[in-house]
């Protein structure tokens, strides 16, 4: 083998051994590059992760509410045959109305004697019957007021089949 072949043979090696140092040296910087972003990637993963228990735990918290609102709703839908709580009035209201429902007008002492309680109690729910436009009363400057039977205290005793 002569000086030129193996002077030849010598730059293929060493031009070999140059390209192949720029090719490492570039996948070096891909590999640097692909580090740095796997990284980024990773640290945003966290972070979604956080996220998403976060909403989770939102989402959970969220179903138990629409639960309790949809037992509450369901409640309020459930049919009754009689009349609801709120709408019922005192045993001693109610015989109020149904005593000036026979009567055309009443003062409060005569309601008063006819249930057998106190004059004060019997104005009492004389005055609450009015403030629910059950009952009203006429006024008189020499007299106390007579009590009759207003329209919601009839729509009240007809509605609760309490006269007929």
């Amino acid at each position: 083998m002569g000086l030129t072949e193996l002077f030849n043979e010598w730059i293929v090696e060493r031009g070999s051994a140059k390209v192949q140092e720029k090719h490492i040296a570039f996948f070096r910087d891909q590999l640097s590059a692909a580090d740095k972003k796997t990284s980024l990637l990773e640290k945003k993963i966290t972070e979604l992760e956080a996220e998403n228990e976060k909403l989770k735990s939102s989402l959970g918290e969220s179903r138990k509410e629409n639960e309790i609102l949809r037992s509450k709703i369901q409640e309020h839908k459930k049919p009754t045959n009689q009349t609801s709580h709120s709408d019922l009035l005192e045993e001693v209201k109610v015989n109020i109305l149904l005593f000036l429902s026979t009567h055309d007008e009443a003062y409060a002492h005569h309601c008063a004697s006819a249930l057998k309680i106190g004059l004060p109690v019997a104005q009492f729910h004389l005055e609450e019957l009015q403030d629910a436009e059950m009952v009203n009363a006429s006024y008189s400057a020499y007299d106390e007021p007579s009590w009759y039977l207003a329209q919601g205290g009839r729509k009240y005793l007809v509605r609760n089949n309490l006269i007929t």
